[in-house]
């Protein structure tokens, strides 16, 4: 074809893991594992020019859901260039054909920039910041015990849709949560039920060099400081950096979460986005 969008195919495969490994930091490995195990459940467009794709984004379902409204969403992962093919408008003519797509099918999308220049770079294309994290650091001190048990995907999506159904947040389906908590486990993870304070929560994290990334919990920050060191031996390591929703949490880095495109303004919490 000429030069423009299109779906991608699985014969593209070889080709979209070049770009993914060109713009993200991701071994081959885990992206071909990121393929083969969602490439039949989701969209994915590339740019092509002389002859093959060069730019790509990947796009998954969800829903921004708010007590009884429902809004279908799509979020828009690992988009990138090949370096060589840069700065030549590319990627600007893939976003636009995602966002003319969205207005033309009535979706919204949303997604997590990478950078500040993506920040800035999506904002001057009509998109808009919705919500934030908070990137917290806990040394361990607070030696309180806690049982655990590890649960399935199908149990932790319903804990984890109870746990918001007061806020704007979004909603996942079972086979996007089973992927997360693959994904999990393929880093070494534990998706966990703690009970704590005579209540159940949900945990996902996982050990990276000492460090327990907290990928999501309903936890307090003042619970996970309460158990850190319990964490911390559960997990194998020595401190905990935790993403913390900005509406319930105002210590440590901030950062976006979510930029939005025709999706209403509501700092709605989109936790489970692949980080």
């Amino acid at each position: 074809m000429k030069n423009g969008v299109r779906r991608a195919a699985k014969d593209d495969i070889p080709a979209l893991v070049e770009i993914w490994k060109a713009c993200f930091f991701d071994s081959e490995e885990y992206i071909n594992y990121f393929y083969r195990e969602n490439f039949d459940r989701i969209e994915v467009f590339v740019y092509v020019a002389d002859g093959k794709p060069v730019c790509i984004v990947n796009i998954l379902d969800a829903e921004f859901v708010y007590k009884n409204e429902s809004r279908k969403a799509k979020y828009m992962y690992a988009g990138g260039t090949l370096p060589e093919y840069r700065k030549k408008g590319y990627f600007k003519k893939l976003m636009q054909f995602t966002f003319d797509r969205a207005i033309e099918e009535g979706h919204g999308l949303f997604f997590k920039p990478a950078t500040k220049y993506m920040t800035d770079y999506t904002l001057a294309l009509g998109t808009e910041i919705d919500s934030y994290f908070r990137l917290v650091t806990v040394e361990p001190d607070g030696r309180e015990e806690f049982d655990a048990v590890d649960i399935s995907h199908i149990e932790y999506n319903r804990m984890r849709n109870e746990a918001y159904s007061d806020i704007p947040f979004a909603r996942w389906d079972d086979e996007h949560v089973r992927w997360c908590v693959n994904e999990n486990s393929y880093f070494s993870g534990k998706t966990l039920k703690i009970c704590l304070d005579g209540k159940e929560y949900f945990l996902m994290g996982y050990a990276e060099n000492k460090t327990l990334i907290l990928n999501e919990t309903n936890l307090s920050l003042s619970q996970i400081k309460r158990i850190s060191s319990s964490l911390c031996k559960t997990f194998g390591a020595e401190r905990i950096k935790a993403y913390m929703p900005d509406f319930s949490c105002n210590e440590g880095e901030r950062i976006v979460s979510s930029v939005i495109y025709n999706l209403q303004k509501r700092n709605t919490y989109v936790n489970l986005i692949l980080i």
